[in-house]
C-alpha cells in the first residue's frame, strides 16, 4: 500500500470514528494519533493525513452542501457513514488542494469506496465526485483556487514493462544518471493523464510504442534534492505495462538517463538499486506471472 493511500484510509477511519460517535471536533487529532500508533507505528508521511483531516473538518459546511446539492436523492444523514465521509475526503481533495490531480482525487476515494463500504459504494462515489469535477471544468473552476497551496509537489508516472518472450518474460529497466537500475518514469504533463504521460514517457526512453498499460501497482513519494534548487516532493504513479515491441532503443540526451535493457525475469530483484524500486517490483512480479 503507497504512503498516501494508507494516509487517506487512516484519515477516513478517523473520519468514520468522529463522525459515527458523534464527537468533538478537538478529539480528531488524538484519534488520529491513536490509529496511527495502533495500525501504522513506522508510517513517515503522517503530515498528509492530518493536513486531509483538518482541512475536512475546516470545509466541512461547504463540503456537506455539495453533497446535498449532488446527491439530492440521498439526504446527508441517511448516506452511510462510511460513503458520506469518503465522500468528504474526496470532495475535498477535488476542490480545495492543488497539488492532487483530479483524477487522482476521484479514483482514490473510489478505491476506498470498495474496500470498505457496500457493493454499490463505488459507483455511488464515482457518480457525485464525477459530476462535480464536471462541473468544475464547465465553470473554469480551477482546483483549490481558493486554498493556500500544499507544497510544490510534482507528478511523474512510470511502471513495470514487461513482454513475454519465446523463452520466458523480460522486464525493461533503465540505468539512471547515478548508474542505478530502475523502472522508467518521466513528468506528467499539465492536464495529461497518468496513462498517457506513461506511454509518452516510456515512447521517448526505450523506443517502444506498442504498450498497454494495465492496473496501477503503487505510488511512489519522493523528496527531490537537485544541486542549486531547493528539495521538493514528487509523486510517481506506477503502473503495470506490457509491450508488444521486441526491440528497446535507449534514448539519447533524454533526462539523465544512460542506457536501458530488458532483463531475465529472475535477474530484476537482484538489479534493482532503490529500495522502492523494489517494493514495486514485490508487487508487480506476482501479477505478471
Amino acid at each position: 500500500m503507497s504512503n498516501r493511500h494508507l494516509a487517506r484510509t487512516l484519515a477516513l477511519q478517523t473520519l468514520f470514528e468522529w463522525d459515527f460517535n458523534n464527537m468533538p471536533k478537538d478529539k480528531l487529532a488524538g484519534m488520529l494519533g491513536y490509529n496511527f500508533v495502533e495500525f501504522a507505528p513506522d508510517f513517515d508521511d503522517q503530515g498528509f493525513a492530518e493536513g486531509l483531516l483538518n482541512g475536512v473538518v475546516e470545509k466541512i459546511p461547504e463540503i456537506d452542501s455539495l453533497i446535498v446539492k449532488y446527491a439530492p436523492e440521498w439526504p446527508i444523514e441517511q448516506i452511510t457513514v462510511i460513503d458520506r465521509n469518503v465522500l468528504r475526503l474526496g470532495i475535498y481533495e477535488l476542490k480545495y488542494t492543488r497539488d492532487i490531480p483530479p483524477k487522482v482525487a476521484i479514483n482514490e476515494s473510489i478505491e476506498l469506496a470498495k474496500t470498505f463500504g457496500g457493493d454499490s459504494s463505488g459507483k455511488f462515489i464515482n457518480g457525485v465526485l464525477g459530476s462535480i469535477y464536471k462541473k468544475m471544468e464547465e465553470k473554469g473552476e480551477k482546483q483549490g483556487m481558493d486554498t493556500p497551496s500544499l507544497g510544490d509537489r510534482q507528478f511523474s508516472a512510470g511502471g513495470v514493462v514487461w513482454r513475454k518472450f519465446p523463452n520466458g518474460i523480460k522486464i525493461a529497466l533503465i540505468l539512471d544518471g547515478h548508474n542505478r537500475w530502475t523502472f522508467s518514469k518521466g513528468h506528467i504533463e499539465k492536464d495529461e493523464e497518468p496513462e498517457n504521460a506513461v506511454k509518452r514517457e516510456i515512447g521517448e526512453e526505450l523506443g517502444l510504442k506498442d504498450l498497454k498499460v494495465g492496473e496501477k501497482i503503487g505510488e511512489l513519494d519522493l523528496t527531490v534534492r537537485e544541486p542549486n534548487n531547493k528539495p521538493y516532493p514528487k509523486t510517481v504513479f506506477m503502473y503495470l505495462i506490457e509491450a508488444l515491441d521486441e526491440k528497446i532503443t535507449p534514448a539519447q540526451n533524454v533526462g539523465e538517463m544512460k542506457d536501458a535493457r530488458w532483463y531475465e525475469f529472475d535477474e530484476v530483484e537482484g538489479v534493482l538499486s532503490y529500495d522502492q524500486a523494489r517494493e514495486i517490483w514485490q508487487k508487480a512480479k506476482s501479477k505478471i506471472k
